[in-house]
């Protein structure tokens, strides 16, 4: 009886001795082990803007609201005291306009982000009595103000639904300080002459440079389906 006492208390002694040695040894670990842990939960809403996570659709559309109203802006439509227009075209471009004296011809000068520098003119008009294509070439001569007239190619680009030609100069003189621009084509030519008072397009390029520099949006911003918030 006193043998069975003896090995009961001897195996406790051991069990007790083999659990103590486990629990001194074994990584406690600390609580700022959890600091460096990233937490994924499905069901969890995250509300920081650049979460990318928003449970509902149109929750994205009201924080957009709540954090840019202010800086929502339309899109550019101006008429300067000189009466060059200056507008958007599109999202990264601006577009200066100026209506030839007899009111049928358009000249555009576009200023394209990044770099807000005008490129090359395009010319509107109407077709007339012509019946070009699209790649057809017209020579023409221009006059700057009082300078030697200076003769130019006219490339046919495209034509609009209603016969407008769109036409892109090539080899023309300089335009920055124009006042006065003139086209004028051969009596063969089946198209009107064209008269373009460009006063004020240095101002209007000036300013137009500023709008392309600054964050200004060109465009619009569309907003559907505002109801259903």
């Amino acid at each position: 009886m006193e043998e069975v006492i003896g090995f009961g208390v001897a195996g406790l002694l051991v069990i007790s001795l083999v659990l103590g040695v486990r629990k001194l040894f074994k990584k406690k670990k600390d609580l700022f082990d959890y600091e460096d842990e990233i937490i994924l939960d499905n069901d969890m809403v995250h509300y920081g803007p650049f979460s990318g996570s928003i449970k509902n659709p149109y929750q994205k559309l009201v924080l957009l609201l709540a954090f840019s109203s202010s800086f929502l802006s339309a899109g550019l439509d101006i008429r300067t005291i000189d009466n060059w227009g200056i507008d958007s075209w599109g999202s990264e471009s601006i577009m200066m306009q100026k209506t030839s004296d007899n009111t049928h011809s358009n000249l555009y000068l576009e200023m394209p982000r990044p770099f807000c520098i005008c490129t090359d003119p395009i010319i509107t008009t109407p077709p007339g009595n012509s019946n070009y294509n699209i790649g057809d070439k017209v020579e023409a001569m221009m006059t700057v103000d009082d300078y030697k007239p200076k003769k130019i190619v006219l490339h046919v680009k495209s034509i609009f639904d209603d016969g407008e030609y769109l036409l892109k100069p090539q080899y023309y003189p300089s335009l920055r300080y124009a006042e006065i621009i003139k086209i004028k084509f051969a009596q063969n030519v089946a198209l009107d002459d064209m008269l373009f008072n460009t006063k004020g397009m240095r101002n209007a390029m000036k300013q137009s440079e500023k709008i392309c520099l600054s964050g200004y949006d060109l465009e619009e911003p569309e907003i559907q389906e505002t109801s259903l918030i």
